[in-house]
């Protein structure tokens, strides 16, 4: 039997909506849109037989994953694995800001992400091999289970590329919204993708 993953992106914040900004480490709350996501994704998998739920320990995401977990009677678990990429002198830049400030740092991100290296933050790298010993490491403690991971874009894009078998210079090859469903499954050596970017629980949070 598989270990079951149900990847989800947290909720909307001021800093990605508009003009988006790096988000990083930063503790950005949930703002009235994203909090309402929550629970649309709380609805939407009321119906799925989770035992357990780990969360990044930011309050963006220990926020999205609350409701969830009151709906199965769980606790949310903090992991450090599921922490967003750290970008550093980057983190509160606008897109515009960040390439004007770190034209080379930006170009290798839009091109070849596999390669990035943040400025007094993170290489991408870095944060890939910790997503993939996550992976492992549940699917190894919770064989047979199915797992809620409520977590930041650059993991949730990172672990999709890992789960899909695709580079890590794949990275801009999915799309994850705020508030999205995927799921995939343990399968041989490698995963068993089933679902990608659902949104259609959220068509009622605007």
């Amino acid at each position: 039997m598989a270990t079951r993953f149900i990847l989800i992106r947290h909720g909307e914040t001021e800093w990605n909506r508009g003009a988006e900004r790096f988000r990083g480490r930063a503790d950005v709350p949930l703002n009235d849109v994203g909090i309402a996501q929550a629970q649309h994704v709380a609805t939407r998998l009321a119906s799925e037989n989770i035992s357990a739920i780990y969360a990044s320990p930011a309050q963006r995401t220990l926020r999205s994953a609350q409701p969830l977990a009151d709906a199965h009677h769980l606790t949310v678990q903090p992991h450090p694995g599921l922490l967003d990429l750290d970008f550093g002198a980057l983190e509160g830049l606008t897109v515009a800001e960040a390439r004007a400030a770190f034209p080379n740092v930006i170009a290798c991100w839009s091109q070849t992400p596999g390669q990035a290296i943040f400025p007094q933050g993170e290489a991408f790298d870095t944060m890939r091999t910790r997503v993939i010993t996550l992976l492992h490491e549940l699917a190894e403690q919770r064989a047979e289970a199915t797992i809620a991971l409520v977590t930041h874009r650059t993991v949730c894009h990172a672990m999709l590329c890992v789960a899909l078998g695709l580079p890590a210079n794949a990275f801009w090859r999915v799309q994850v919204d705020n508030a999205s469903i995927s799921k995939f499954d343990t399968h041989g050596d490698g995963y068993l993708v089933k679902l990608m970017n659902e949104t259609s629980h959220l068509q009622t949070t605007h």
